[in-house]
């Protein structure tokens, strides 16, 4: 390996890297790199990130997916929520141990690397489809 190749090498991988984080924009909601663990149940959560960048407060009402029967939002303690505030400029984070958006009754198991459509429902901005990727944990290989 030649020394040019060699220091191409660290800035050709951050960008991989960049390319594996997905995010999506509706209107002033911001969804960062939703994901979720592989699954050996009928169930599974996903995770992601949430931001209003505009005036008024927004909700997540709820969401669907082809690969599942029913789709719930759930807080930390696992309690079902009809919906979930996204106040301007204070994000809302969906992790392990907070809250999550549940798939109950999957079609199979959600295995690593595979991916799904999402669709997120939101009071203001509307609906929009995101692709969910499905990983241990974000960033880990």
């Amino acid at each position: 390996m030649d020394r040019r190749t060699l220091l191409l090498l660290p800035p050709a991988l951050l960008l991989a890297r960049a390319a594996l984080a997905h995010s999506y924009k509706l209107g002033a909601i911001e969804i960062g790199h939703p994901w979720a663990r592989p699954s050996v149940t009928g169930k599974a959560a996903v995770f992601l990130a949430l931001a209003n960048t505009g005036r008024d407060t927004d909700r997540l009402t709820g969401g669907s997916t082809p690969i599942a029967a029913e789709v719930i939002l759930r807080a930390a303690n696992g309690d079902a929520l009809d919906e979930i505030d996204l106040p301007p400029h204070r994000p809302v984070a969906f992790r392990p141990g907070g809250k999550y958006i549940a798939l109950l009754g999957l079609k199979s198991p959600l295995a690593l690397e595979d991916s799904f459509p999402l669709t997120l429902r939101f009071a203001g901005a509307g609906a929009i489809t995101v692709t969910v990727m499905v990983e241990d944990a974000p960033g880990e290989e």
